[in-house]
């Protein structure tokens, strides 16, 4: 028995997940950014006269998406690429976990604070946050007020991006010093 053989193959394997994983994530970014409200389901139009780029298919993924995140939802494909490059770099999973988490907390912070952003139209901040951010944006105002919930989330926003880019600063200089002779 030979472990360089099995572990060969278990990178490849990785390797062609993260193939078959880019052109989903380039699919769902194609079907959010050609969202429309009067695409289906969301009208009285069939599954067979959308505008959406990718099909019936891609009309249903933007509007669950769209609906649940708003334009939060954005950050769906960049998840999907993200496992998708770390399968094809065969990085260790906890990499792609910890961008994971990240992203998830700054965009659910970020729709959450954007939903109670005053001077927008009730319709809009429903737009920007989705279902997800209009829920917890008002669960946020219910217990703070919405100036001092708004002035938290934008805090609480801008600490999260603080300690992203802290985080990315010290990995960046942890690989260098690891590739010093």
């Amino acid at each position: 028995m030979s472990f360089p053989t099995f572990n060969r193959a278990i990178e490849r394997r990785m390797h062609a997940i993260g193939l078959l994983l880019a052109p989903v994530a380039v699919f769902v970014l194609l079907s959010l950014a050609t969202y429309s409200v009067d695409d289906y389901p969301n009208s009285s139009l069939g599954p067979e006269e959308v505008a959406n780029r990718g099909g019936w298919p891609g009309a249903l993924v933007s509007y669950g998406v769209m609906l649940t995140l708003g334009y939060g939802g954005y950050v769906i494909p960049i998840l999907i690429g993200l496992l998708a490059w770390n399968r094809i770099r065969n990085q260790r999973p906890s990499i792609v976990l910890e961008q994971y988490g990240w992203l998830l907390v700054l965009t659910t912070t970020g729709i959450a604070t954007a939903s109670l952003i005053p001077i927008f139209p009730e319709y809009l901040r429903f737009k920007i946050g989705g279902v997800l951010g209009f829920y917890l944006g008002r669960q946020m105002a219910g217990v703070l007020g919405v100036d001092l919930a708004l002035a938290a989330g934008g805090f609480v926003f801008l600490l999260i991006l603080g300690a992203m880019a802290f985080r990315i600063r010290r990995r960046a200089a942890r690989q260098a010093k690891a590739s010093e002779p």
